[in-house]
């Protein structure tokens, strides 16, 4: 069996890079941030090993990882800002019932 091209190797990481950002992404966008380190685990060491191979990524293939990165990363602190709202609200509501049962 023949070994892989350089050029297959390349878009064999580009493809498990970006199958990994999409499991991430599914996982935010569906509330199950808490489920993403390990494929935050796998990610980091499938970038570490594509930067350290022979047939590394280009600087504008990084750029748009870190691109996607980060747009996962906003959704994800919008959500976590919109569960800590939640909260807040909640407690303040819990409060404000006691207080009233107490008054009366």
């Amino acid at each position: 069996m023949d070994s892989p091209t350089s050029s297959q190797q390349l878009t064999t990481h580009a493809e498990q890079i970006q199958t990994l950002l999409s499991n991430i992404e599914v996982l935010v966008n569906d509330n199950n941030a808490d489920e993403a380190p390990p494929f935050l685990d796998t990610l980091n060491a499938e970038l570490k090993q594509w930067c350290e191979s022979s047939e590394g990524p280009s600087a504008e293939q990084l750029e748009l990882i870190q691109l996607r990165i980060n747009t996962i990363l906003i959704k994800a602190n919008s959500a976590k800002n919109e569960s800590s709202k939640a909260i807040i609200k909640q407690k303040k509501s819990g409060k404000a019932i006691k207080a009233y049962k107490a008054a009366n």
